[in-house]
């Protein structure tokens, strides 16, 4: 039984006809005749999302911990000079 199923997932037939019931959803739905706005505005908020989500999660992290060392090595550098004392 299990075989059955993973060949429908195995055969193109299957993704071709998904992505074109995918089109037409989005066809009908978001896009209208004479109407860009919509899905241009849909694209930029996406866009947007994407790409302060790169931003953040996962190149923000770095400078993070890059600022981070070197406070560290400043506060190492600053009670080596200053003997420490707090």
């Amino acid at each position: 039984m299990a075989t059955v199923g993973l060949k429908r997932f195995l055969n193109p037939a299957f993704y071709q006809t998904s992505a074109v019931a995918f089109g037409e959803m989005v066809t009908n739905t978001y896009l209208k005749k004479g109407v860009l706005a919509q899905p241009i505005v849909g694209l930029m908020v996406t866009l947007g999302g994407v790409g302060y989500f790169i931003e953040y999660a996962v190149l923000g992290r770095y400078h993070v911990a890059h600022k981070k060392e070197k406070i560290e090595a400043a506060l190492k550098e600053y009670d080596a000079k200053h003997g420490g004392h707090h």
